[in-house]
């Protein structure tokens, strides 16, 4: 009998440790943590604008999570509005569509109210890099759409489609190293209607980093099935959270 029951120990703790390891936000080192950063609701952070509107359509800030360990590129427009880069916000309006709703489809971010949300092109990338230009291994960061996206690619607008056979919305993380060299990329599809499927992500999904290593900043690039004479027609936005990494 109490051989039986040291098996049985045994077994439970095995099953633990399986559990745990399948958790990306506790098992590694340190995760993402922007609770706290806005204390009205409905709100985001903006940047300082100090270009020239004659000029600079984007003035370039940069803004650093709870902990310090990331520091994100944003972008501020000539209007005084989030133009493009990251901004972390915690607004939870999933119905009203068009670029001046940042919010999540979801509504909230994964560990708090407070989440990102990027808008990311060639004129204001959406990159983020490490405090005083260390280098970590990237796990993982859980990712969704945009409700301005979401509601574009459900319904279609004055400017993009209606998703239908054969569209596509994609994701990809390209890392790089502190020469500012890319070392590797990985991508995921924010919607898919290839091969019979019509998947519009509407929760927040573990995008998985690992193959990409070690890296110094990690720069997002968003691609579409639905392409115009300017480029892409699908709203170039996406929300993140919990961006894990470690030693």
């Amino acid at each position: 009998m109490k051989k039986i029951y040291s098996l049985l120990l045994l077994s439970v703790l095995i099953l633990c440790s399986c559990v745990k390891s399948e958790d990306p936000i506790n098992n590694p080192n340190h995760s993402l943590d922007l609770s706290g950063l806005l204390t009205t609701p409905n709100s985001e952070f903006v940047g300082t604008y100090k270009g020239d509107p004659n000029t600079e359509p984007y003035y370039k800030n940069t803004f650093s999570d709870k902990m310090g360990y990331f520091i994100f590129d944003n972008y501020t427009s000539s209007y005084k509005t989030f133009g493009g880069g990251f901004t972390y916000t915690n607004k939870s309006d999933n119905k009203t569509p068009g670029y001046s709703n940042n919010s999540a489809i979801v509504s909230g971010g994964v560990n708090s109210e407070t989440y990102l949300t990027a808008n990311t092109s060639s004129f204001t990338p959406a990159i983020f890099h490490f405090a005083a230009n260390v280098s970590y291994n990237i796990v993982g960061m859980y990712v969704t759409n945009s409700t301005y996206a979401y509601l574009s690619m459900k319904d279609g607008d004055q400017f993009a489609k209606k998703f239908g056979d054969g569209d596509w919305f994609k994701l990809t993380a390209i890392g790089l190293d502190s020469n500012n060299k890319e070392i590797g990329k990985v991508e995921i599809y924010l919607a898919d209607f290839r091969d019979k499927k019509s998947v519009i992500l509407d929760k927040w999904t573990w995008f998985d980093l690992t193959s990409l290593g070690k890296v110094a900043q990690v720069r997002f690039d968003l691609s579409s099935s639905d392409n115009g004479k300017y480029g892409m027609n699908t709203p170039s936005y996406f929300c993140a959270d919990a961006i894990v990494f470690s030693n």
